[in-house]
């Protein structure tokens, strides 16, 4: 019972020390202003694609075309070499790609997790460069950004990038593993990206269903 105690003591004290620590160097604050910053950034985009696809340009075709052209596992294999690959292709278009099933959201799930098992790959990716010292140095001009804002601000970082859209998270994570940021707790932030497309799929299967496309 003891060691109980103790535990949870110095879990509440390592807790306590952390939130000081990001108060200090004024984490939540940036958290808020780019979630802020992306949401509107987001909105306003959909709202210019919404009234695009009602008034001037007809995206049902497109839309079709790609639904009836393509395996359903030939688009799940590609949608994870996006993923674990730099991004390649936007994972909106995969979101929308669920609106076919008649249940969606377990499919957005596969979709998160295809996602965070490609998130992990791009770990590798970047613990692989961060052994090879040419590589390294050409890869680390190209991911300096990502590289600073997450040795600057952590896991928020990760997961910012886990969640919004406008974010190329498999570069993110290959920045992460580059410069060896700790995989176990890459594992742990990087879990909201499962989240991310339930959360996108509620959003984009609503519009969807207002016969924007």
């Amino acid at each position: 019972m003891l060691k109980i105690n103790s535990f949870f003591k110095n879990l509440e004290f390592n807790l306590k020390g952390h939130h000081l620590s990001n108060k200090k160097r004024g984490l939540y604050g940036y958290m808020w202003r780019t979630s802020l910053k992306i949401i509107f950034l987001y909105i306003l985009i959909m709202i210019i694609i919404t009234l695009v696809g009602r008034y001037l340009i007809d995206f049902d075709p497109i839309f079709h075309y790609i639904l009836d052209n393509f395996s359903d596992g030939l688009i799940l294999i590609i949608f994870f070499i996006s993923e674990s690959f730099l991004g390649m292709i936007p994972p909106d278009l995969f979101v929308i790609w669920t609106s076919k099933f008649n249940t969606p959201f377990v499919l957005l799930t596969i979709l998160g997790v295809l996602s965070y098992i490609g998130g992990v790959l791009s770990y590798l990716i970047g613990y692989w460069l961060s052994k090879r010292p040419k590589i390294k140095a050409y890869s680390e001009n190209v991911l300096i950004k990502y590289i600073l804002l997450t040795k600057k601000w952590g896991g928020a970082f990760i997961i910012i990038s886990a969640l919004f859209p406008f974010s190329p998270f498999s570069m993110v994570v290959i920045a992460v593993g580059l410069f060896k940021y700790s995989f176990k707790l890459y594992l742990l932030f990087g879990i909201t990206r499962i989240a991310r497309f339930i959360i996108q799929g509620i959003f984009y299967l609503n519009v969807i269903n207002m016969d924007v496309f």
